[in-house]
């Protein structure tokens, strides 16, 4: 049995491919899906059901994960140490619980 999958970094559809499941319900991505798609050994993948198809989504990882978040946040000035102005807010809504 061969599945076409849809495999994509977003939710725009952007490549089919079909690819045949081995022993054990293995799935082996071709190397233009692989390069395509920059997955490489050892990524994580998120499989998605709906209804009778199955989307593949694969798990973007950061080595720090605030840059994950970089630029979704609009502020009203520019803020060049995020991580000293959370932390400072932390500390004073700790402060404020605790005291």
């Amino acid at each position: 049995m061969a599945l076409a999958l849809i495999f994509t970094n977003s939710f725009s559809m952007s490549m089919i491919t079909d690819i045949k499941v081995g022993k054990a319900g293995r799935l082996v991505l071709t190397k233009r899906i692989l390069e395509k798609y920059g997955v490489k050994e050892g990524d994580r993948i998120l499989v998605c059901g709906f209804g009778s198809q199955i989307l593949l989504l694969p798990i973007k990882r950061y080595e720090k994960p605030t840059e994950a978040l970089y630029g979704s946040v609009k502020t009203e000035k520019r803020i060049d140490e995020p991580q000293e102005v959370a932390r400072k807010y932390l500390h004073k809504k700790l402060r404020e619980e605790f005291t």
